[in-house]
């Protein structure tokens, strides 16, 4: 027998208590209001349904000052993995971001503190962030496979990067490398780069990582405007700030001539097309795949 769908949540509660005559406790939406809603989406019938009561016997200790609920994960269960009508885009994001922990230590200085201290409603801004890089991580990986394809199969034509989904995106001064060898490498550092988000907290190890780790930081903040909700002002450049060890990578995407181009190749680190893939000085070691060190390896 096939099981009923049902929808399960992680709610948290915030109460503010007081002493109070139990006359004055609040009580919770009854049956009748709650379905004369009938613009309700499914989070919302399911936080009216939550209600806080206190134990017989010790009405007349304390009254609910005020309530604050909020859904902090979410998923339906018994649907083939798809979500009904009702429950709202801003709910799968949420889910996905419960499995990203990599980025916490990253959100406590904007939301004032760790995931312990933080009200309902940060949590859920905090998951919501979370899942927007995460699927972010999911779609730009998921679009660089077609390019990879997509340049291999048009290896003779100069233009086709133009017609990439991700690597269109790269400075376009340096268009004319781009080609199915430098797409695999790409890839590989962008996968590095997403895996990482989801571990522990590294700063990108070469200028290519960089560039990666802001296309999924870019996509993350445009699926961002598509969300109903607010998230804190500032969250992208906030992550920009603490996932970056500098922006110089930035001025990449300014259009350069050959002297400027000369000055990326002699800054430190240089950011010349030949060192995209060179590993910064002290540095984690990327992945093989994804690093061209010149240097010779040392002999025991």
């Amino acid at each position: 027998m096939a099981s009923v769908p049902r929808y399960r949540a992680a709610v948290r509660i915030d109460l503010d208590l007081v002493c109070a005559h139990p006359d004055d406790l609040v009580g919770g939406m009854d049956d009748a209001s709650r379905m004369s809603e009938s613009s309700m989406d499914a989070e919302d019938a399911l936080l009216s349904l939550i209600e806080v009561s206190v134990a017989d016997g010790a009405q007349h200790l304390v009254r609910i000052e005020s309530t604050n609920s909020s859904i902090v994960d979410s998923e339906w269960e018994g649907t083939s993995g798809e979500v009904p009508e009702g429950s709202s885009d801003t709910a799968r994001v949420a889910r996905a971001g419960a499995r990203l922990a990599g980025i916490d230590w990253a959100l406590d200085e904007l939301f004032g503190g760790p995931t312990t201290e933080a009200t309902a409603s940060e949590l859920r801004q905090r998951t919501i962030i979370k899942g927007l890089v995460w699927n972010a991580s999911v779609l730009v990986v998921d679009c660089l496979f077609d390019d990879v394809r997509q340049l291999a199969d048009a290896a003779d034509t100069r233009s086709a990067w133009r017609e990439t989904h991700v690597i269109s995106q790269l400075p376009p001064q340096y268009a004319t490398h781009y080609d199915r060898a430098f797409a695999q490498k790409f890839l590989a550092a962008t996968i590095e780069v997403t895996s990482r988000l989801s571990a522990s907290p590294v700063y990108p190890p070469t200028v290519a990582h960089e560039l990666a780790l802001k296309l999924v930081l870019d996509e993350a903040a445009r699926s961002a405007e598509r969300l109903t909700g607010d998230l804190p002002e500032g969250w992208r450049e906030h992550l920009d700030t603490v996932l970056f060890q500098d922006l110089d990578a930035e001025s990449l995407f300014v259009d350069q001539d050959s002297s400027s181009k000369q000055d990326a190749a002699a800054a430190t680190p240089p950011l010349d097309f030949a060192s995209w893939f060179i590993p910064y000085a002290h540095a984690p070691a990327p992945a093989p795949y994804a690093s061209d060190d010149l240097k010779e390896p040392s002999r025991g």
